[in-house]
């Protein structure tokens, strides 16, 4: 099965709709979501709650759209790219926990991500991502 297959069929299980693959261009590239969500996230147990659905809801766009990169699929180098999928639930995709993944709202502004380091599984939520870089 082809690795982008594998992704789609991830995220679809996540209830998510893959909308499409898109590459960085002038967008946030996901090896800096990585970055930041590797460097200053908080230890899972203190912002697991990071992770609600008022967070999810700052995310999507008014389609309920919005960039992922999933880890171990596409990740690092030129063949980085983001999925660009719309989640129309209530709640919260089932995105959290292994493998791990990145979000950014399609204006860039909002960073969610849920990666595992050295000390267990972290979670990062930022708003205002372009202030918060300054």
């Amino acid at each position: 099965m082809p690795h982008q297959q594998k992704l789609h069929e991830l995220l679809a299980r996540a209830g998510l709709t893959v909308v499409e693959d898109v590459r960085p261009g002038s967008l946030f590239p996901p090896e800096a979501g990585w970055r930041i969500a590797r460097g200053i996230a908080a230890p899972d147990g203190a912002a697991r709650e990071a992770l609600d659905a008022a967070w999810w809801r700052r995310l999507c766009d008014v389609d309920g759209e919005f960039l992922v990169a999933v880890l171990g699929h596409r990740i690092g180098g030129n063949d980085s790219w983001w999925t660009r999928v719309r989640y129309a639930g209530s709640g919260v995709p089932e995105l959290t926990g292994d493998p791990g993944f990145v979000a950014l709202s399609l204006d860039g502004q909002v960073l969610l991500a849920d990666v595992s380091g050295a000390y267990g599984d972290r979670v990062t939520a930022l708003d205002r991502l372009p202030e918060q870089l300054e």
